[in-house]
């Protein structure tokens, strides 16, 4: 009777992880730009111009042809306040100073996760990170330094500067759960895991603004959502259940 009871009490545990896999699926996000593409904005360089040249072009809209796909949109499910599984450790994100820019430019992660500030370059940076008007971060980096690395604890849209070198600008997107993503090249991310139901989900870009769109996420499913900025600011997004 009591190898029965064991054997009972060691399958019971299984059933609540098989039923929280069941209510999971994943969400393919394609983001597009319909229009002209803005110009680029060539800034002058005041410091270090034989690392970073005289003249650096900057463009905040980045767009794959022939596709329209938009580079560098964050992608974020909204109302989902707790991850179902946390993981135990959080493995640092990194954000690298390199050939006088931020690298990624913009960079996506969970609350609680160690972001890791490195130097590549030959010249001192000073990362200067900021969540509205307070600073969470500024360091400076100087040559062949070791990475600085600080825990992100509050959640929201951080911008990144460099007071070195006024044109490094990037952005850092914090969440409270691992529902996110940073479209790439060709205007897409997907994501994984998330739980099954009704859920508004939306895109930020760091020149077009925001689109939202709701989705219905099912059980070992895939949904799929466009969502296009126009030139005209006529914006929208669908989706399309697989």
């Amino acid at each position: 009777m009591l190898l029965v009871a064991l054997f009972i009490a060691l399958l019971v545990p299984t059933v609540p992880s098989a039923l929280a896999q069941m209510e999971q699926g994943t969400v393919t996000v394609h983001v597009l730009y319909r229009g002209t593409i803005p110009p680029l904005m060539d800034m002058k360089v005041t410091r270090d111009p034989e690392i970073c040249g005289t003249t650096v072009s900057v463009q905040s809209v980045t767009v794959h042809a022939p596709s329209g796909g938009l580079k560098d949109a964050v992608v974020m499910i909204e109302g989902i306040h707790a991850p179902g599984k946390e993981p135990t450790r959080m493995s640092p994100m990194v954000l690298s100073n390199s050939r006088c820019a931020f690298s990624p430019h913009v960079l996506s992660l969970q609350t609680g996760s160690p972001l890791e500030i490195h130097n590549l370059d030959p010249v001192v940076h000073n990362t200067h990170i900021t969540n509205e008007v307070r600073t969470f971060i500024n360091v400076a980096m100087v040559v062949n330094a070791r990475p600085v690395a600080k825990k992100v604890v509050k959640p929201g849209l951080y911008l990144v500067q460099c007071d070195a070198h006024k044109f490094m600008r990037g952005y850092l997107v914090a969440s409270e759960h691992p529902y996110f993503g940073v479209t790439g090249e060709r205007g897409d991310t997907r994501i994984l895991n998330v739980p099954a139901g009704e859920h508004d989900i939306s895109v930020w870009h760091e020149r077009l603004g925001q689109l939202e769109a709701h989705v219905t996420v099912p059980p070992n499913g895939e949904t799929a959502v466009s969502f296009e900025f126009h030139e005209d600011g006529t914006d929208h997004g669908r989706s399309m259940n697989k």
